[in-house]
């Protein structure tokens, strides 16, 4: 954690305060509803070396990486997007089990799946509704794939050859150009 202008940073801060004192709120409530913060839940005022973080709490929107579990799905810290360095982590027994998890939310932008099985690692790709979902890795993006959500993430594409169709309308328009009614209609696409 540090200035996100020097090479040796993982991770700069949020976005705001306004936004940071949002993730912090989350968290804390996670906490007070019996929630496990196995690590991070604070506003640091160093790195993991010791050494301070530039400016102070009161003027950077630093939040420590925070692991939670034991929450219920209902929990808000499960259904929000957070937007900020907060993992949830829920046990599951079986892959039916994990695959609805992953689904039981209105979004859908990405996910990761972790196994070292050929199967359950095919089956996550196929069966988990986002638009991207990486194995046993999280967040590389490559330009010439497409990026973009599933149900309440979003629609559409960016990135890739399927962002232009984001730019185009397509329209089909059928045409009889014979009075003859047994004569075969024609068919043509038009994009703009």
């Amino acid at each position: 954690m540090g200035n996100p202008t020097d090479p040796a940073t993982d991770m700069g801060s949020l976005i705001s305060l306004t936004h940071r004192s949002r993730v912090a709120e989350v968290v804390d409530r996670a906490r007070e509803s019996g929630a496990r913060i196995h690590c991070g839940g604070t506003i640091p005022t160093t790195n993991h070396l010791g050494e301070a973080l530039p400016g102070n709490t009161e003027s950077t929107a630093y939040y420590a990486p925070t692991l939670i579990s034991g929450i219920d799905t209902d929990a808000e810290v499960w259904r929000e997007e957070i937007f900020g360095p907060v993992l949830v982590a829920l046990a599951f027994d079986t892959d039916d089990e994990a695959i609805e998890l992953a689904n039981d939310t209105p979004y859908g932008l990405a996910a990761s799946a972790w196994t070292t099985t050929t199967n359950r690692t095919m089956r996550a790709a196929a069966d988990i509704e986002a638009g991207c979902v990486w194995i046993n890795e999280h967040i590389p993006i490559v330009s010439d794939m497409p990026h973009g959500g599933y149900k309440a993430s979003g629609f559409g594409k960016d990135m890739s050859q399927y962002s232009f169709d984001e730019y185009t309308q397509v329209k089909h328009v059928f045409i009889d150009q014979h009075e003859d009614p047994h004569h075969e209609w024609q068919d043509t696409i038009f994009t703009s």
